[in-house]
């Protein structure tokens, strides 16, 4: 095989690829993976949160219950105000000194173990 066949044949490889990247029903597959990604995560999360108050604090059913529905409802506040998690976020760092969204946790929680 030639080197312009070769080329040639990387070329049409690379025009059907940015064929396939245009099509519509690729960003519909790509953004439903993405959406599946952070419900999984979102899910994960919520299940080692729910965990730790019942293994911790001893939370009941109906306390954890209280807990996701919560949880559930601050999540669909975002929807309606874009800022909610940017100022809830400033508040609870203002109140308690743990800024999550700009991963000053991590320095917060090596440094009280150190204390």
């Amino acid at each position: 095989m030639s080197w312009q066949t070769k080329q040639h044949q990387k070329q049409k490889i690379h025009n059907l690829v940015e064929q396939a990247m245009k099509d519509p029903r690729f960003a519909d597959a790509q953004k439903k993976q993405i959406e599946d990604a952070t419900k999984d995560a979102f899910d994960s999360f919520l299940l080692i949160s729910v965990d730790y108050l019942y293994r911790f604090h001893h939370c009941g059913k109906k306390a954890l219950l209280k807990y996701i529905d919560f949880v559930v409802e601050q999540m669909h506040a975002v929807e309606t105000d874009p800022d909610y998690f940017r100022l809830l976020n400033e508040a609870l760092a203002d109140e308690t000194g743990i800024d999550i969204l700009n991963s000053k946790l991590k320095f917060t929680t090596e440094r009280s173990r150190n204390v």
